[in-house]
């Protein structure tokens, strides 16, 4: 299995407990809490690891909801992009689309009723975004530090600590209900980050030889039973010729190509000679800007102010360009490309959507080494009767899909956070198979069977075995590593270099919802 090095690494400012605020759910005052941290700068991997925890991004800023105090908890949702089933209602999202390209017929089904995304309609603004409580003063993103530093922090731990080096396992054990079942292909690269996550695993990477020369390649199952079925019916013709029956008489073969229709086979259906309306989907990197992210800001913020103001009814002040910059267009993860990852490589983009060549929506997406994690939809309200809400999931989902291909590990379309205590905002389980983070093991759980759990309660431990815990949750303080007075220590020499800080339940809190796994990879700033 080969092993491929992200050189990139991360750099944190650990804000603490938000003041409770009014939630966009349920409309209470002073019922919403959330812990947050600002990422100066972030490697894909590491983000990776904190959405697995219950952790999101907007803009440089990071946040995770308090499930067991919030009024409205909000659990992670992921879906599995390879074995995605579409619902009836998807499939005519898309088969009016594709009418709508060929013909230009705009005529909706169930009385101009929408679906899914459009559901969540809401005068509070942006739900799922939850306010810095104050902004950072420091900016740490151009900081170098090498690798090698990196691995060589500063401290005074002992022979015996290091060597002992409590291993955190990287793959988190299955729930009894056998939930996430990523377990990465013998194929698909072991990304290995020079920030000190190599130093974790107290095992070398097992070698592997490669497959058995000597025995027949590896063959679908699905393959091998049709091949089993065609053998049996051309013996039972045989036997029915040599009883002198006639073939018509003997048992027919069912039709092989009787599969449903895949995703793809919906979003690439053909279109007349002369369409409509064109529709052209670009996968733009916003950060760094490419040369068609800039090329179309401009354009792509009119967009979100037409979309702010309609949909969620904010003033015209609320999304400023600068204010759309921040949230969709800032982001802490630094690109990385991977000879064995996606062709566009890991970090931030835009997914835009050009209509007859006006741009009509654009998904902000997270590639990263596992999944497409979905950052925000905005649209071109004109375009609502198309469902867009819905028709872009389905896109991310192929993508996701798209870049599996070239990308073993990377299998899972992560919606953001579902939110059960709001009926509205259910929708997101409607796509299948999704599964929950649970909230204390961070384990996950198939989707119908934690539901009957938030039906009794908004808050729950999803994980049914009750002797689970969270395998991350272990942490050795002196590990984690600081960045202090422009120098790269471990904690317990930073204690030593400050004595007069008291923050050690401060970093022990970070340290416990961070993980141990993170912790120990990641940098936090201290000032």
């Amino acid at each position: 299995m080969a092993e491929v090095y992200d050189p990139t690494f991360t750099i944190l400012e650990y804000t603490g407990d938000h003041s409770a605020h009014k939630c966009g759910y349920c409309k209470s005052a002073a019922a919403s809490f959330s812990h947050g941290m600002w990422a100066h700068r972030m490697a894909v991997g590491d983000y990776q690891d904190l959405i697995d925890r219950g952790w999101r991004r907007s803009g440089k800023y990071c946040y995770k909801p308090t499930m067991n105090k919030t009024c409205c908890p909000l659990y992670t949702i992921k879906c599995n992009a390879t074995e995605v089933k579409l619902t009836k209602g998807q499939k005519k999202v898309l088969k009016r689309f594709h009418r709508y390209l060929s013909h230009g017929d705009v005529k909706l089904e169930g009385g101009g009723k929408t679906s899914d995304n459009e559901q969540c309609v809401s005068p509070t603004g942006n739900q799922e975004y939850v306010k810095p409580k104050f902004d950072t003063t420091t900016d740490l993103s151009m900081v170098s530090v090498s690798p090698v530093a990196i691995e060589n922090a500063k401290g005074t731990c002992t022979a015996s600590a290091r060597e002992s080096n409590h291993s955190v396992s990287d793959k988190v054990s299955e729930v009894g209900d056998r939930g996430d079942t990523s377990s990465p292909s013998q194929n698909s690269p072991k990304v290995v980050r020079n920030n000190g996550i190599n130093n974790l695993s107290p095992k070398s990477p097992r070698k592997t030889v490669g497959p058995d020369p000597s025995k027949p390649p590896c063959r679908k199952s699905k393959l091998i039973r049709l091949e089993r079925r065609e053998a049996k019916l051309a013996k039972q013709r045989e036997e029915a010729l040599r009883r002198g029956e006639s073939l018509m008489e003997g048992i027919k073969s069912k039709p092989t190509n009787n599969t449903p229709k895949s995703l793809e086979d919906f979003l690439n259906e053909s279109l007349p000679e002369s369409p409509a309306h064109k529709l052209e989907v670009k996968l733009v990197r916003s950060h760094p800007g490419s040369v068609g992210f800039v090329q179309s800001f401009g354009i792509a913020h009119k967009v979100y102010q037409q979309y702010q103001i309609n949909i969620h009814g904010d003033s015209p002040d609320r999304c400023s360009e600068s204010q759309f910059r921040r949230f969709l267009c800032n982001s802490p993860l630094e690109p990385w490309h991977s000879n064995c990852g996606p062709p566009s490589g890991y970090g931030s983009f835009h997914h835009q959507y050009w209509l007859d060549g006006r741009l009509i929506a654009v998904g902000v997406l997270d590639i990263l080494p596992n999944c497409v994690s979905s950052v925000y939809l905005y649209y071109d309200p004109e375009f609502s009767f198309l469902s867009l809400g819905t028709y872009a999931s389905l896109r991310e989902l192929a993508l996701t899909r798209e870049l599996q291909r070239t990308a073993p590990s990377l299998k899972w379309y992560y919606m953001g956070f579902y939110i059960h205590s709001c009926p509205k905002m259910r929708y997101k389980g409607n796509y299948s198979p999704s599964y929950l983070l649970c909230p204390e093991t961070y384990n996950w759980v198939p989707i119908e069977k934690a539901t009957p759990k938030l039906d009794l309660s908004e808050y729950s431990r999803l994980n049914n075995d009750a002797s689970a815990k969270d395998l991350n949750g272990e942490i050795d303080l002196n590990r984690i590593k600081i960045l202090y007075d422009q120098d790269l220590v471990l904690y317990e020499m930073y204690r030593m270099l400050n004595p007069q800080a008291d923050d050690e339940d401060e970093v022990k809190e970070y340290a416990s919802l961070v993980g141990a796994k993170s912790a120990y990879s990641m940098v936090l700033y201290r000032n």
